[in-house]
């Protein structure tokens, strides 16, 4: 008999497609039961993973919060309703920008900063307006001066918190929660992070 030819109903065996069907409607359902299981576990991934997009405000934190938070993203806001308004050196060294209550261009940087190897009659305009050119020193003093400003209308860091940075700086021994001493690298990343500078390790 040519294999090409059909083998007649009445010889006894039973066709092959009702098997094929069968086998195939077998393996839909086992495909269905693995795609429910799968999706059922998604929500559960979703809400790991989005956690920190839906969590409280990464912004926000002081010091020792910084070292748990997920600052490796760009952050980029200046104004949030739990922070308050944050401006940068740049902002506050703009003319005719307004200082908040309490403080002006005049403000003597050592009423709050003593001992910092500036003249006696630095001022806060003074720091502001300096070129940076490389210096540290003045970098991370012009970030302090507006910590300083912006602690008018913002919950962190704190005065005392953004004090002890700077002598941190001056000491080498600015550590927070008894860590290891933060380096001047890791000051600047933090008082950055606070006015909405992108930052990452």
């Amino acid at each position: 008999m040519n294999q090409h030819q059909q083998q007649p109903l009445d010889s006894g065996q039973e066709p092959a497609m009702p098997q094929v069907a069968a086998t195939a409607a077998s393996r839909l359902e086992a495909r269905r039961r693995l795609l429910k299981g799968g999706l059922a576990l998604a929500p559960v991934a979703m809400t790991v993973t989005s956690r920190p997009v839906l969590g409280a405000n990464l912004e926000c934190h002081g010091p020792t919060g910084f070292q748990s938070a997920n600052v490796s993203r760009a952050v980029g806001k200046t104004v949030d309703a739990a922070c308050g308004t944050r401006k940068r050196p740049a902002d506050w060294a703009v003319a005719g920008t307004p200082y908040p209550t309490g403080f002006n261009a005049g403000t003597l940087f050592a009423a709050y900063f003593p001992n910092s190897g500036f003249g006696n009659g630095t001022t806060f305009g003074g720091v502001l307006a300096m070129a940076v050119g490389g210096s540290v020193r003045i970098q991370i003093a012009q970030l302090v001066v507006a910590a300083i400003l912006n602690s008018v209308t913002t919950t962190v860091p704190s005065r005392a918190q953004i004090i002890a940075l700077w002598n941190g700086h001056l000491n080498k021994n600015y550590s927070p929660s008894g860590e290891a001493p933060w380096d001047d690298a890791k000051i600047i990343k933090y008082l950055n992070y606070t006015m909405g500078v992108i930052v990452s390790f």
